[in-house]
């Protein structure tokens, strides 16, 4: 059995080659476990007669394969059903470039057949992923009721799962999380653990392992945690079903409610998955890990006997040439011995999904001063604190010169190790002018190396709604338009470059092509960007419409109108111009009329005691005055003493 201290690619788990490494793992690890900690057979829920192969059931899954989803409903009328349809973050969700992931130009429905073995999009230096893991009381039930047992058992299927995604992404599975509840499973499973249910048997009904999943993923979304994913470890298999997951939601820690629109009950969708144990169980991990990642299944001979799987992404050919896969990857529909890898096809996948944004990188950590459950490992590949560095044990650090495998400290001389940071060259830090992330556009400007750190600095871009072009704008770091994602996206399907966005209410990818099928609509495989405009001047975030206005949808049809505006404006403008123009020039036309005589001005005769007083040639004068006549004389008022009243009066008094 792998040593305990074994957590994600000890030095002593990675002796010999991956699939000598992994088939021991086979044939040796479970012999031995099921000797030794199996208490009753972990088969006994299989049914009988079901087929010996145990399958994937995430196709199984109405989210995944109902015909309504904008992934599978490639035509629609325009005149039907809604095109919003059901959010697909929620599937392939759309996020901005994060870190040192390559690529960031804003992506479509990848053509699998043209990025089969590609790595662009990848991480350059190694992320990790941190991850929790869950077993319910029937896991820990098949280990003789040893939760300690369960413990070692999860480490060591996280631990073999994490070396091909290493070696295929560059990305670490760090376990960070372990939850193992006891082997007793309770009459009425706690609402602290709602998925903590025994098997269902021909007496008692449990769950069955998409019941299991719904409860799993309500619970993972009130967590509040930023796990990468989160698996759940059970023995209840549903017949051949050993595992389900939710295709292409890591980094998503929210539940969010779908409507099964097969009748079922309502599904709570998250990133993550169910894993039943199995002689296979660390490939069924990595295979549902593989979905919540994003990958769909590789094709088989069933699913070649239509191109339209091929042609809609519904499963990874094996080339460019030639559909069956041969049931040699993991991401086979069906278990199987012997398989340690993933195809080029569905590393093409998953690199370019990463690079298109197509789902998230936003969880993923840089690989320094990790905490992971097991704490400080060195040996693991995880630079946990205390460590400098951590290569992976003396086999992978064989041609570091930076890192000293046996004790996790830089070597001599050493401040950084290459393998591991963008900002080193040489075991130094890169100098100021080093480029550690490239521009991937007018909004994404580039990063640059300080000089101190062997760190980049974190990616930053403009804002969401900033001009970048002509009828361009910034959505999650991309210059781009509701149309021009269209054409980027669908072009190919619909004609090229005459391809435009359906209308503007909806965050779901609806586009159509102008010359070739006007009242079609072909709906994508994703929504539109976040910060993408939308209806009433909002904007489009995780697929919906937020932050709508009515004054903003003004400003919004002016933006989009601009050159209807412009014309309008002038039109009127030199309309009103016009008017006023005219209405001077009439004014001007106009006869004015002729100048009339004024009349003589009557005066009123003013009497004669008052002729003294008026100025002259202010009334036109009368007669001359006649001789004085007896009039009394005029006295002045009395003048008023200095002394006051009982009323605050003055008194007056008289001269």
């Amino acid at each position: 059995m792998h040593d305990t201290s074994c957590l994600l690619r000890s030095s002593t788990c990675r002796q010999g080659s991956v699939g000598s490494r992994l088939g021991r793992y086979d044939s040796g690890l479970y012999d031995r476990l099921r000797d030794s900690d199996v208490g009753r057979d972990i088969h006994a829920n299989l049914k009988r007669g079901s087929p010996i192969e145990r399958s994937c059931g995430s196709d199984s899954l109405s989210f995944n394969t109902d015909p309504d989803h904008p992934m599978f409903r490639p035509v629609e009328r325009r005149d039907q059903s809604s095109w919003a349809a059901m959010p697909l973050d929620l599937m392939m969700g759309i996020s901005k470039r994060q870190g040192d992931i390559s690529g960031g130009n804003p992506g479509g429905p990848i053509n699998l057949r043209e990025t089969i073995g590609s790595t662009a999009g990848c991480p350059r230096t190694k992320k990790v992923a941190l991850i929790g893991v869950a077993a319910d009381c029937e896991y820990t039930k098949s280990f003789n009721s040893s939760v300690q047992a369960a413990q070692r058992n999860i480490v060591n299927v996280v631990n073999s799962a994490s070396q091909i995604y290493e070696e295929a992404f560059n990305i670490t599975l760090g376990l960070r999380k372990v939850q193992v509840l006891p082997g007793e499973c309770p009459a009425t499973p706690p609402a602290s653990a709602p998925w903590n249910a025994a098997c269902g048997t021909r007496q008692n009904s449990g769950p069955d392992i998409s019941r299991r999943l719904n409860l799993f993923s309500a619970w993972r979304g009130e967590q509040n945690d930023d796990n990468a994913f989160w698996m759940l470890m059970t023995t209840c298999n549903s017949g051949p079903e050993v595992g389900l997951a939710w295709l292409g939601q890591v980094c998503i820690n929210t539940a969010s409610r779908q409507s099964d629109r097969d009748g079922g009950p309502t599904q709570s969708v998250s990133s993550t998955g169910v894993v039943v144990r199995t002689p296979q169980e660390w490939q069924v991990f990595a295979h549902e890990a593989g979905h919540i990642f994003g990958a769909v299944h590789d094709c088989d001979s069933e699913l070649c006997a239509s191109q339209a799987n091929v042609a809609r992404a519904r499963c990874c050919p094996l080339t460019a040439d030639s559909c069956d896969a041969d049931g040699r990857f993991i991401m086979n529909p069906t278990s199987g011995r012997g398989i340690t890898d993933f195809s080029p096809c569905t590393i093409g996948q998953i690199c370019t999904a990463m690079g298109r944004n197509i789902v998230r990188t936003s969880c993923f950590t840089n690989n320094r001063n990790v905490v992971t459950y097991a704490g400080s490992e060195c040996g693991n590949g995880i630079v946990e604190e205390g460590e400098d560095c951590d290569c992976g044990g003396e086999e992978m650090c064989a041609n570091n010169r930076c890192c000293d495998p046996r004790t996790c400290k830089f070597r001599d001389g050493a401040v950084c190790d290459d393998s591991n940071e963008e900002c080193c060259r040489n075991c130094q830090f890169a100098s100021s002018d080093t480029v550690c992330r490239p521009s991937a556009g007018p909004c994404d400007p580039e990063e640059k190396c300080t000089g101190r750190t062997a760190l980049c600095p974190k990616d930053s871009y403009k804002k969401d709604g900033d001009r970048c072009g002509n009828g361009l704008a910034c959505a999650s770091g991309q210059c781009t338009s509701r149309d021009m994602q269209c054409r980027v996206m669908m072009g190919g399907r619909l004609g090229g470059n005459d391809t435009e966005s359906c209308d503007f209410s909806s965050c779901s990818l609806s586009c159509r092509s102008r010359s070739s099928s006007p009242d079609v609509c072909i709906i994508g495989m994703q929504y539109f960007l976040d910060g993408t405009p939308c209806v009433a001047g909002g904007v489009c975030k995780n697929g919906s419409c937020t932050g709508s206005s009515f004054g903003k949808e003004i400003r919004s049809w002016i933006d989009r109108n601009k050159n209807l505006v412009i014309g309008l404006s002038a039109g009127l403008g030199g309309l009103l111009v016009l008017a006023i123009f005219g209405c001077i020039f009439r004014r001007c036309r106009r006869p004015r009329p002729k100048n009339r005589k004024m009349a003589p001005m009557k005066v009123r005769s003013v009497p004669d005691m008052w002729t003294s007083s008026v100025p002259p040639d202010q009334y036109t004068r009368g007669p001359p005055p006649g001789p004085p006549q007896n009039i009394p004389p005029v006295y002045p008022p009395p003048a008023y003493s200095q002394t006051y009243g009982r009323g605050d009066m003055p008194s007056p008094r008289y001269a």
